[in-house]
């Protein structure tokens, strides 16, 4: 090794107090010659918000900093753009912009959001679209799927891209606001996130309701405007199969969201280490959001009959808290939308789009100056979160071309770390030794108001005048080896069963749920079906030794009222075949049009150690120099929200003597090489 890597690693001791693990086999080994594919642009998207908080949120009384000031991007006085805003979405490289934002757009009624007539909501369609054309991106539309109708979405779809405004209102209406000619707005997705209602009257929304709901959109807003694109939402497996059962191939596009995290509460999450959050997290993207995207594909394509690309219309780090440290806004969230990037340039996840949740200020944003609705607040300066920096990142030091890479290094298993429910979905995959350990009767202890009975292996459950909604009073009993898997099954069915909540089966540690807090629930029933078969993955706790299988309501919600039936239920040993190591590195390598300089993305997800790897580019003559920029903080949980240069961007210079050459990557950081032809 040469003096100057010596002196490079020697620096990185120092500073990170750790020894740096050497990787003596394998490393980053990167094909110049073997394209991939052009790099997907649209992955660089974001969100710009311009909704009624008041209209969903619990916190808001009366509050305009986001309907009349776009959370800061837009000054309603002088009705111009705050110049340093789009400065920084042009600097971030934002290739593809969404409004009017989330949950938000359930009551958003786009026509109070347009014309000179309006007291509120003046950041709205026509200054939406000012601020796409300033920074030069592509606008997505959101259409409510509660507010309005298929005419309204139609009419909308007239004001935007309407050629005729003497023959059309909504195009002379548009005109009238001073815009003569066509936005031409290409995107437009069906709702936001329906299925859990509208955080109002609406409590739920079924996969029917909504595609029959769609359908009814899909064919009014194309009747204006064929060339459109509009797209469906998704969700769970489940969701999507009886969605896509419907309207097959009236898609353009899936819509999903990711929020990588544990998957646990507020209290659960600010009582962990930070390494356990991130450790679980960085494994996330890797182990069930890539499965789930390569899911919905297939499922697209089989049920539509043709290829449906997937619009990443949310994503970010999964994280509802403030305390210790607002997670969602550190340094380790970074580090899981630089993965998730990388995941969505993949040529396989199909990946029309991407956009990050949200720009700026609000709870998410990647930029802040404190505004909050306050006028006085609004040209504050801004300071750039961590999130913000791996945008930019990419905009400066990524080529357009991707390239074949391969990683050969340490990894960490994820199965050490709790809890593990983003993994039960992969884990169907695996080898079932069929020995059912609960074949006996059910052992059923009395409830006030419920009846249950076992008759010729189905078991009964009656809920007449139930006063204990929360129903656990059926069980059996097995022995279990620790630390291990299995697989409950069995078969539901039920009768007028009255329930917001549903029933389903559970596998729970015998000692009870409030001693070990270990438990895996199926799928709920409710309502009237025939019979359907539902099953879970259950892992035991290290120190298991017996479990139970549990008939459950869960929860104290009313009314409760119905039959319900059980039959065929099974617990049986499971082998999974799913790996769990997740490599300490990853990487996305691309190479500019002309194939004279290679460029390099690296994420460290140790979080104890700098990695020393080998970096071997394939059929490249590679210069003397190269250069680094790394980005990182003194921790994984850091942040800027008080030192606002905690986290930056440094920038290195680095001699090349061969090919290969040792690179060292400091702990938790995103690192970008730049290295040009000889």
């Amino acid at each position: 090794m040469k003096s100057t890597e010596m002196l490079f690693i020697f620096l990185l001791v120092i500073l990170s107090g750790s020894e740096p693990v050497f990787l003596e086999e394998g490393g980053i080994i990167v094909n110049v010659s073997e394209n991939k594919g052009a790099v997907r642009k649209g992955t660089f998207g974001n969100n710009l918000i311009g909704y009624d908080p008041m209209t969903y949120e619990d916190w808001a009384k009366e509050y305009y900093g986001y309907s009349d000031y776009g959370a800061g991007i837009w000054d309603p006085k002088s009705g111009e753009l705050v110049k340093e805003v789009v400065e920084l979405a042009k600097n971030a490289g934002i290739t593809v912009l969404r409004f009017p934002g989330g949950c938000g757009v359930h009551h958003y009624d786009w026509k109070s959001a347009i014309g000179n007539q309006r007291r509120h909501f003046l950041y709205g369609l026509d200054e939406f679209m000012k601020t796409c054309v300033e920074i030069g991106v592509d606008p997505i539309i959101t259409v409510s799927y509660f507010t309005g109708n298929e005419r309204d979405a139609a009419e909308l779809v007239e004001y935007l891209n309407g050629g005729n405004e003497k023959k059309d209102k909504w195009s002379a209406e548009r005109a009238k606001n001073g815009n003569k000619q066509p936005f031409g707005v290409k995107y437009y997705e069906i709702g936001n996130e329906d299925w859990h209602g509208d955080h109002g009257n609406i409590k739920g929304v079924r996969p029917e309701e909504y595609a029959n709901r769609y359908l009814k959109y899909y064919s009014a807003m194309k009747a204006v405007d064929p060339s459109i694109k509009i797209g469906a939402s998704l969700y769970t497996s489940e969701w999507n199969r009886r969605v896509m059962e419907i309207i097959r191939d009236k898609i353009d596009f899936g819509i999903i969201h990711i929020y990588p995290s544990p998957g646990v509460d507020r209290e659960t999450l600010e009582g962990m280490e930070a390494k356990d959050i991130f450790s679980i997290s960085f494994a996330v993207p890797m182990m069930s959001d890539e499965y789930n995207l390569r899911e919905a594909v297939i499922l697209l394509k089989k049920q539509s009959g043709k290829d449906v690309p997937l619009g990443i219309t949310e994503y970010n780090g999964g994280y509802y808290q403030d305390k210790p440290v607002p997670y969602r806004h550190c340094l380790g969230t970074a580090l899981i939308n630089a993965e998730l990037l990388r995941v969505f340039s993949k040529e396989e996840n199909n990946i029309l789009f991407a956009n990050y949740w949200q720009f700026n200020n609000s709870y998410w944003g990647m930029i802040s100056n404190g505004f909050d609705g306050n006028p006085k607040d609004l040209r504050n300066p801004y300071f750039k979160r961590p999130n913000y920096y791996v945008f930019e990142t990419y905009h400066k030091h990524f080529g357009d071309i991707l390239i074949s890479a391969d990683v050969k290094c340490d990894s960490f298993d994820a199965r050490v770390y709790r809890p593990l429910k983003f993994l039960m979905k992969r884990l169907k995959t695996g080898t079932l030794i069929k020995n059912n350990l609960v074949s006996g009767e059910w052992v059923i202890t009395e409830s006030a108001g419920v009846g249950a009975q076992e008759k010729a292996g189905v078991l009964r459950i009656d809920f007449m005048e139930s006063t204990q909604f929360n129903y656990y009073h059926a069980r059996k009993a097995a022995a279990v080896e620790p630390g291990a898997y299995y697989k409950l099954s069995g078969n539901i069915k039920t009768e007028e069963l009255i329930d917001e909540t549903g029933v389903f089966l559970e596998a729970q540690d015998a000692r009870g749920w409030s001693q070990t807090k270990s438990a895996s629930a199926t799928e709920r029933v409710k309502g009237t079906t025939d019979w359907k078969y539902v099953e879970v993955i259950y892992e035991t706790l290290p120190d298991a030794k017996a479990v139970n299988v549990l008939v459950r309501r869960g929860g104290e919600k009313v009314p409760l009222k119905g039959k319900a039936y059980f039959k065929d239920v099974k617990l049986e040993k499971f082998i999974p075949s799913l790996d769990t190591k997740i490599p300490f590195l990853s990487v996305n390598v691309s190479k500019s049009v002309d194939g004279k300089k290679v460029f390099l993305m690296v994420i460290n997800k140790n979080m104890d150690a700098p990695m020393t790897s080998k970096i071997d580019l394939k059929d490249f003559a590679l210069a003397s120099k190269g250069n680094a920029w790394v980005l990182n903080g003194p921790s994984v949980d850091a942040t800027n929200e008080k030192k606002h240069d905690n986290v930056k961007v440094s920038h290195q210079k680095f001699e090349i003597k061969g090919n290969p050459f040792d690179f060292t990557f400091e702990p938790h950081s995103l690192t970008a090489i730049e290295i040009e032809e000889k």
